[in-house]
């Protein structure tokens, strides 16, 4: 069977060292070949203050030294609503369907997981790995019934995962990263110091020349 690919995809709005972060350390846990992060384009469950180009400059910025982390535009070329069923179908057809794929997720991620499109489907075409914070217990007990079923039929372990193609679930403890892109952006409009700390420097040079995130008048 080949290497497991991850999959990270989001907003990044923008992308800061906590999604770095948790690429690598998925990629360590489950011995990825590699992870494809990919900025969501048109995302339709929030409206992103960069605009999809910004957001796509930035995340190959962040990545330019980051081995094993590959920026995918899919989405951003698409020019469509973004749906993570969409782009697994079309990552299946690039890599053949005996490809691998490991969605990564965090916790909140995770939660909101029904309310994708066609949401059973994606968790047939890949594994997901909802990564939490050190102490947090995923609230089983108040997922909604179909989440908790499909948890309860799908949780597996790192061999599994490892060994299978698709369709089970792991959580992973990772280490205590609290960073947000709502807080960067916070500490931008508010011109606060030491952002240095929270994302790479040629995110923040990039911000800065293209004042991004400067205060909605």
């Amino acid at each position: 069977m080949k290497s497991m690919i991850g999959v990270l995809g989001g907003t990044f709005d923008p992308i800061h060292d906590g999604h770095l972060a948790m690429a690598r350390f998925a990629r360590a846990q489950l011995d990825l070949s590699k992870v494809l992060l990919i900025p969501a384009g048109f995302p339709w469950q929030r409206q992103p203050r960069a605009s999809a180009e910004d957001r796509l400059h930035m995340a190959e910025l962040a990545v330019a030294q980051q081995p094993f982390i590959e920026v995918d535009a899919r989405e951003i070329r698409r020019h469509t609503p973004t749906y993570t069923l969409d782009t697994l179908e079309e990552l299946r057809t690039v890599y053949g369907s005996d490809q691998p794929f490991c969605l990564i997720l965090g916790s909140d991620a995770f939660l909101n997981l029904p309310t994708w499109k066609e949401w059973m489907r994606v968790l047939d075409l890949a594994h997901v790995a909802v990564l939490c914070r050190p102490g947090f217990d995923l609230p089983i007990e108040h997922f909604i019934p179909p989440l908790r079923e499909a948890w309860n039929a799908r949780q597996s372990s790192v061999s599994d995962i490892r060994n299978s193609l698709g369709g089970r679930m792991i959580r992973l403890e990772m280490p205590p990263m609290p960073i947000s892109s709502t807080q960067i952006r916070h500490a931008l409009a508010h011109s606060l110091p030491s952002l240095e700390s929270l994302l790479p420097q040629p995110v923040l040079n990039y911000i800065e020349t293209h004042h991004l995130y400067r205060p909605l008048s």
